[in-house]
């Protein structure tokens, strides 16, 4: 009787044990962009995103996000072998500018991005420690996110976004 006790225990575990490995196994591991769709999934549920443009930020990528209404920015971490994981996700609505942020080796980095319009270049203003700073200019014809160092610790920003006939977004 305790003999047939013990095969009946070791085979519920290694039936536990493959199934396991199995889940493991099938999880995507953010190696193709398809997997990375993949991860989002879950991130919130019921919101299908589709990623429009990667580019490479020192160990990141950096991931312009949509779905019907929404729009995002991801980070993925390289996790070694071609791998990535979700780091943040950050989403507003189409017609809105999508502003996040990351640290990496202790820097704050801002992240901007919009996909609501077709525009030509944008202009971040800064107020830092209570001074404005000039306006930062950026070519974003490319459609590409603005990934730039934060200008001190105690900073506010505001962004606007300029089409080529001059009709501004923020």
């Amino acid at each position: 009787m305790k003999k047939k006790v013990f095969i009946i225990l070791i085979v519920v575990l290694l039936a536990l044990l493959g199934y396991g490995a199995y889940r493991y196994f099938l999880q995507p591991d953010g190696s193709t962009v398809e997997s990375r769709e993949k991860i989002l999934e879950g991130t919130p549920k019921g919101i299908e995103w589709n990623i429009s443009q990667e580019q490479e930020f020192k160990n990141y990528l950096l991931c312009g996000i949509y779905s019907e209404n929404k729009s995002g920015i991801a980070v993925f971490e390289a996790i070694g072998n071609g791998k990535y994981k979700l780091a943040s996700i950050e989403w507003r609505n189409t017609d809105e500018i999508v502003i996040s942020g990351f640290s990496v080796d202790g820097e704050w980095y801002d992240l901007i991005w919009f996909n609501g319009a077709k525009t030509d270049y944008a202009e971040i203003f800064y107020e830092v420690s209570g001074e404005n700073k000039e306006p930062v200019i950026f070519d974003v014809s490319d459609m590409k996110i603005i990934c730039t160092k934060a200008p001190g610790k105690d900073y506010t920003m505001s962004v606007r976004y300029y089409d080529n006939n001059g009709d501004m977004y923020e």
